[in-house]
């Protein structure tokens, strides 16, 4: 499929390609970035069908073969042959990209652009608070790293009945903390700053900072569970002794599945008002002030917008649009 973009947000996985982090060794040179995205479909290739022209969508970014026992079993997001729009391939930093079709998912026309690019996010924070795979009825969960998918898991985590704390950073920009406050998630400064009351059950870390991850591990109850969403610049340290001891249970999540994107959906489209200020908007030839933001965490998420097209896309929707 060709898709004209119409928005695509910023993560911190951009700013660790574009800084060449541990991790990213493997992406190809002079790669499109671009995977937070929505579009509208405007072609179609072979095999296709050309009804689909016109539908609104989001990319499944990170997907697997579809034909292996791990794609069959319902975690395509862990095939080995697994990619992401974006950064194995070129996304949608760009006025239009290429998809294959079954990487879709065809979002509601209420939806603005700019929060809809939100889903992407959305979905990874879904996954994440289901990794928990227990009832958080009651339960005291706390998340570190007040970005989008942080605030985004606190929003899911309470939705699951969890009393839920968001660890933000003292230092630095404030309006991810207050944008957290407005809509009603109660923040702290640093895992030191937690009150006393019921232990912590269960822990998202989503900021990538060292500090969080052992503040996690030190704060658990014994017993408890941490989940790590985030990617971290450098491999972290913390009192291994101390995770054993207390028996916690450390769960990496990555990714999602199609039906994380229907929760995320579903999350969007009812709290749209509410989301849309969690998003500042860049045109695509301000793009360098869009990253730059990102990586100083200025803002909550960057979001991108080529703006209307340039040229009619004429010709036959059947044609070839391989990669």
């Amino acid at each position: 499929m060709l898709i004209e973009t119409e928005a695509v947000g910023l993560c911190g996985s951009d700013i660790h390609a574009i800084n060449g982090h541990v991790g990213y060794e493997w992406m190809p040179e002079r790669v499109t970035l671009g995977h937070e995205a929505v579009g509208r479909i405007v072609r179609t290739g072979a095999n296709v069908d050309s009804a689909c022209i016109g539908n609104r969508v989001v990319p499944m970014a990170i997907d697997g073969c579809l034909e292996c026992e791990t794609c069959l079993s319902g975690a395509p997001q862990l095939c080995l042959e697994r990619d992401c729009l974006g950064l194995s391939f070129d996304g949608a930093l760009a006025q239009y990209f290429v998809l294959d079709a079954d990487r879709v998912f065809v979002i509601d026309n209420s939806l603005r652009a700019s929060v809809a690019a939100l889903i992407e996010p959305a979905a990874v924070a879904a996954h994440a608070v289901g990794q928990l795979a227990e009832n958080l009825r009651g339960r005291r969960v706390v998340v570190s790293g007040p970005g989008a998918v942080g605030i985004l898991s606190c929003l899911f985590a309470a939705a699951a009945g969890a009393d839920v704390e968001l660890v933000c950073p003292e230092a630095g920009p404030q309006t991810r903390r207050e944008f957290a406050e407005h809509l009603g998630i109660k923040t702290i400064y640093g895992h030191h700053g937690l009150a006393a009351g019921p232990p912590v059950d269960a822990w998202i870390e989503a900021s990538g900072a060292e500090a969080a991850f052992s503040g996690a591990v030190e704060s658990l109850r014994r017993g408890g569970t941490l989940v790590v969403v985030a990617l971290f610049a450098r491999a972290p340290s913390f009192d291994v002794n101390q995770m054993v001891r207390g028996e916690l249970r450390l769960y990496g999540t990555y990714g999602y599945t199609r039906a994380d994107y229907s929760t995320a959906h579903e999350l969007l489209v009812g709290w749209q008002d509410r989301l849309e200020p969690m998003v500042s908007t860049y045109h695509l030839t301000d793009v360098d002030a869009a990253i730059s933001a990102t990586e100083q965490a200025s803002v909550i998420k960057a979001v991108v917008v080529p703006g209307g097209a340039t040229k009619t896309i004429t010709g036959s929707t059947k044609d070839d649009l391989s990669h």
